[in-house]
């Protein structure tokens, strides 16, 4: 029993120093205004400069470069390629061999100049179909010939004499037809005519004939003008004058017209309209019969759609050759390491050589200019646009800045960690020191600001959405003023609305308690618990590091810190990141 009263003391007594203990701290953890003001320290409103950057780190690749592919299955015609080589644009790199795409081709081609050739052949029978005199003379129409006869281009519709001259040739005796020559005028005696025309020597032969007698013959072929009296059928005999005598032919010759010609109908259908008779007299040009057809107009659309389809189909297969033929796009440098560092593809294709479609040569690329293609964070995405400027390091070459502008930013995040990153790429000159895969650093200018108020953000606070700060009047009495910002800095931001220059403000500093135990800081929490979120209570000026939240603001409703983010005067929200 005895052990038990002792047992009871014993309890009662460490329930008394647990309970001391407690309020020695909540005592001591207390705000104290005097001590806050030896701890608070006090900065002056000055005009400053802020520049905001985005940075990001990578590698440097070509901005220009292009895979040199084999763009179908064929055989290596031409390889021009070595593994690393300087190149010129429009340089034949690699010509592929297809031999049916080839024949493919040399028969569309033989295919369209045939077609082209029909359609040029319907579009004369198109113009043809006014049949007109070719000369002036009589016309002779076949007997079958009439209004609705068929016609071909081939058809013969009628012949056309010209009948202002006619020519006959006269047999002669070799030795009076040696002394006649070409322009010698003669006689010639028409049938059933008194009077005789005048002929001229056109040519005299070569050849000699016999007669019945056995005596040699030559003719002599006359020309005679026609005054109207004469026509083609008539028998005539000529006379010459030979050393003073007379010869006559050794017998008579029949006229012939010199000129006729054949008019045929030039195009495939019938005859609509037969404007002239046989027999009658016609001037050069004069309408004689017109043709119709109800197909031609069709034959043409359908030839004419049938040659832009083959000329369709012609130029497809002239540029699937075309692409056989590798050319460099741009200046620049090949290389196999682009498809396989280690091992020389272009050994596998040496001239002859199969080859499929996709296989990867290397690539070309342009030194000229690089780029860096660096992350940026899903909250400064907004403020990243193309065409802004930046600021490139490479970690080989300390000391060297390079000038880049921001060529293109991603429209499509990556998510690592909960966090979505995109990327810009930034393009810089190559100077000739930039090489491909080089790891460098771009800082884009998102704003540079001079001769404006600056403030370290750790003089801002935050209290129900407001922004505040603390000035000091002269005289050391302190007032709380909202204020409004522009642009910020790692460590300073920029002040629009609220002071002015040389306003002192109020920067508090707060003792931060690192020695606590972990079982010290849970049972602080249960003892303190009070807000939201298990929260500090309002006044939040308390804070626990490493990892310790701090309370929220007035009222204790804010959650606690993240990673040792600071809060001033109850500021709650999110912690620093």
């Amino acid at each position: 029993m005895a052990w038990l009263r002792y047992k009871k003391w014993i309890i009662g007594i460490l329930g008394l120093l647990v309970v001391g203990a407690g309020t020695y701290v909540v005592l001591q953890q207390k705000p104290k205004k005097s001590a806050a003001s030896v701890q608070d320290k006090t900065v002056e409103v000055k005009k400053g400069e802020i520049r905001s950057t985005v940075s990001g780190t990578s590698q440097f690749e070509a901005r220009d470069m292009q895979n040199i592919i084999a763009p179908a299955d064929g055989t290596i015609k031409t390889m021009n390629l070595t593994r690393n080589q300087p190149v010129k644009k429009g340089d034949v790199l690699v010509e592929i061999a297809d031999p049916t795409l080839e024949t493919n081709l040399q028969e569309a081609q033989t295919s369209l100049r045939q077609m082209e050739n029909d359609l040029n052949d319907l579009r004369t029978q198109q113009g043809n179909m006014r049949i007109t005199a070719p000369i002036s003379g009589k016309l002779t129409l076949p007997g079958n010939l009439d209004t609705g006869s068929n016609t071909t281009k081939s058809s013969r519709v009628g012949t056309i004499a010209d009948l202002s001259s006619l020519t006959a040739k006269l047999p002669f005796l070799l030795e009076d037809a040696a002394q006649l020559k070409k322009g010698d005028m003669l006689d010639l005696a028409p049938d059933g005519f008194l009077l005789t025309k005048t002929g001229t020597i056109t040519s005299v032969g070569t050849l000699t004939r016999a007669d019945s007698s056995g005596g040699k013959l030559v003719d002599v072929e006359v020309a005679v003008a026609n005054d109207g009296t004469l026509d083609a059928g008539m028998k005539v005999k000529g006379t010459a004058s030979i050393g003073g005598r007379s010869v006559d032919s050794q017998e008579k010759g029949t006229l012939e017209y010199i000129k006729t010609e054949t008019v045929f109908a030039g195009a495939n259908g019938s005859i609509r309209e037969l404007k002239v008779k046989s027999g009658s007299h016609v001037d050069k040009g004069e309408l004689l019969a017109v043709i119709g057809s109800d197909t031609l107009p069709g034959d043409i659309l359908n030839k004419q759609s049938a040659i832009e389809r083959q000329k369709a189909t012609i130029a497809s297969l002239e540029d699937k050759i075309n692409k056989l033929t590798l050319k460099a796009p741009f200046d620049g440098v090949f290389s196999t390491d682009f498809a396989n560092k280690k091992t020389n593809v272009l050994a596998s294709y040496p001239v002859g050589a199969k080859v499929e479609g996709t296989t990867l040569f290397g690539a070309v690329a342009s030194l000229d200019f690089m780029q860096l293609p660096i992350q940026v964070d899903e909250l400064d995405l907004p403020n990243v646009k193309s065409s802004m400027k930046a600021e490139v390091t490479v970690d080989s070459l300390p000391g060297r800045k390079f000038e880049g502008e921001v060529a293109q930013v991603s429209t499509v995040g990556t998510t690592t960690n909960g966090v979505t990153f995109y990327d810009a790429v930034v393009a810089v000159k190559n100077t000739g020191d930039l090489r491909y895969g080089m790891t460098g650093t771009a800082n884009i200018l998102i704003q540079d600001k001079k001769n404006i108020l600056v403030l370290p953000m750790e003089a801002l606070q935050q209290q129900k959405g407001k922004r505040l700060v603390t000035v000091e009047r002269a005289g050391g009495t302190r007032e709380e003023k909202e204020i409004k910002i522009g642009i910020r800095s790692k460590t300073d931001v920029e002040i629009t609305e609220g002071l002015k220059e040389g306003d002192k403000v109020v920067v508090p500093v707060r003792q931060q308690r690192q020695n606590l135990s972990q079982t010290e800081i849970d049972r602080l929490r249960q003892q303190f618990q009070g807000g939201q979120g298990g929260g500090f209570p309002g006044g939040g000026t308390f804070q626990i590091a490493p990892g310790g939240g701090g309370a929220g603001g007035a009222g204790g409703s804010g959650g606690g810190n993240t990673g040792g983010g600071n809060r001033s005067n109850g500021g709650g929200g999110q912690g620093g990141r």
